[in-house]
Parts: structure tokens; sequence; C-alpha cells
């Protein structure tokens, strides 16, 4: 799927469908992340026309979907908590180059395997969630999050040699594959 090389241990499904709430405060947490992320990324390049459109509409859109999960939260009676962090999307920061143009290519990478790994996670449970709502609401953060994979890739391919574009997803894959494997089920969205 995307650019990922290896497919979610089968079990973390039920680890998600036994944990609900968690899984919601973690998906929540990563929304907020994610359009902090694309902020973040205009204000180091601020210059590049594309990219600051782009994440843009990214953040505006990974916003409303934090909005949505935490009306979801609110719904069952459940207030958002204090964020435990990511040990995923550390692993996979650190693996990006500090010095520039490097870094600006492999952050776009890292976007992209988190949003392919949320995209997966999110097909995951659109099948098999335990209820129902829980299956509508993941199916309908799909199409957005394999989109927000594109928008990364294809900003990437905007700014450097499409080979060196490859070169990077494909070493990327290989390090998000170890980590992944790495991950022991945990009740979170990348765990």
């Amino acid at each position: 799927m995307l650019c990922l090389e290896c497919e979610s241990n089968p079990e973390w499904i039920g680890v998600a469908n036994d944990h609900l709430i968690e899984i919601l405060i973690d998906h929540a947490h990563c929304e907020k992340k994610a359009a902090a992320f694309a902020l973040a990324m205009i204000n180091r390049y601020p210059e590049r026309t594309r990219l600051v459109k782009d994440m843009i509409d990214l953040a505006k859109e990974e916003i409303e979907h934090f909005e949505l999960v935490v009306k979801e939260l609110e719904s069952r009676g459940v207030a958002l908590t204090h964020d435990a962090g990511n040990r995923y999307a550390q692993q996979l920061h650190e693996h990006i180059r500090k010095s520039e143009p490097h870094r600006l290519l492999d952050s776009l990478i890292v976007g992209a395997f988190i949003e392919a790994r949320s995209c997966e996670r999110f097909s995951l449970l659109a099948e098999h969630a335990s209820t129902e709502d829980m299956r509508v609401l993941y199916k309908s953060l799909l199409a957005s999050e394999a989109g927000h994979y594109r928008a990364y890739t294809d900003i990437a391919r905007e700014y450097f040699p499409v080979e060196d574009v490859k070169r990077r997803l494909k070493e990327f894959g290989r390090i998000e594959a170890d980590i992944i494997r790495s991950m022991t089920n945990q009740p979170t969205m990348h765990g």
C-alpha cells in the first residue's frame, strides 16, 4: 500500500478494538500533530510556494479531522487527555538528515510515511472495527489520508529529481518497516 514495505501486524486490530477510547485519543493527537507539522514546514520553508499552498490545505484538513475525533470522544463522554507522544513518528524523525536540502526532502518523506501508515490503519479499522459507527468514521477518513501522502510526495517531486525521491522513499521504506516490525501492538494509531 502506497510506499509501505510491510503490513501492520494483524493482531493490532484486536488491540485497537479492545481499546477504542485509547485509539480515539491517540488518533486525535495524531491529527493535531499532523496539522502542527504542516505549519512547521511552512515556517521552515516560506519561500517554497508550492509547499506553502499545499501545507495550508493539509493543515486545515488535519484540524478538521482533529475536531471530528474530539467530537467523537465528547459524544462518548470522554475528554481529550495529555499527549503521550508517538514513538513511531519520533523514530522516523531520527532519520531526517540535518543539512539542507536533504532535510527538506527527508521531512517530506517522513510526512508521506506517517500519512501512508495512517491510511493503512484507517483501512483496517474501516473494515474490522467492532462497531459500525467506527467503521464509518474511518472509512470517511481514508481518501484524505491517501491524499495527504500524495501531497507530500508530489511536493518532494516538485523540488527534487524524481530518482532522488524514489531512492529516499525506498530507503525510508526499509526504515519504516523495521520500526513497524519492532512495535508491540499498542493501542495507538501507529503502535
